[in-house]
């Protein structure tokens, strides 16, 4: 089977417009067979559609400037293969302390000033402890406050650190 008419609602939701009502208010129920469909579908078809329906709702040669900033470098407990920051490897990369909520709010200001609109913060440990967690709220409101959208990505959370974190104005992690 193949779903040729596949539409998106407007958050962007891959929907089949023959076969699936959406309301902003009640999240898709996608049949198995759909799904499947999906699965099944070679993948530069895929692409292709994906484009069709990204064409529909957002400007097709639109780029969204973002910058990432380390808020917390080096010497994670980790084993990621891929990054620098794993005290395994031998690297460059130095250990530095968490940086100031002041510190974040100037690269922020300057990533803006600079065309940013998405201002991503990472950091090199595990997981955030609590103490962590409330600068990394602080910072998140802080740049906020300048408009901007922002993304985490702080390793393995605790029960309610997420929650946390969406309060304070995060929008991707």
């Amino acid at each position: 089977m193949r779903c040729d008419s596949f539409t998106a609602d407007q958050t962007g939701h891959l929907k089949n417009a023959d076969s699936i009502t959406h309301s902003a208010d009640k999240p898709v129920r996608w049949p198995i067979k759909e799904i499947q469909a999906l699965l099944d579908m070679p993948f530069n078809d895929l692409i292709f559609q994906a484009q069709q329906v990204h064409r529909e709702f957002h400007n097709a040669n639109a780029v969204q400037l973002s910058t990432l900033i380390s808020v917390k470098t080096g010497g994670c407990p980790e084993d990621c293969g891929y990054c620098p920051q794993a005290a395994r490897y031998h690297t460059n990369v130095e250990n530095q302390d968490m940086l100031s909520v002041d510190d974040v709010l100037a690269a922020a200001t300057a990533a803006k000033a600079q065309g940013a609109t998405r201002f991503c913060m990472g950091a090199a440990w595990r997981g955030p402890k609590q103490r962590d967690i409330e600068k990394m709220t602080a910072m998140i409101s802080a740049v906020k406050d300048l408009g901007m959208e922002t993304c985490a990505t702080l390793g393995m959370l605790k029960p309610g650190q997420a929650k946390q974190l969406g309060d304070a104005g995060l929008d991707y992690y």
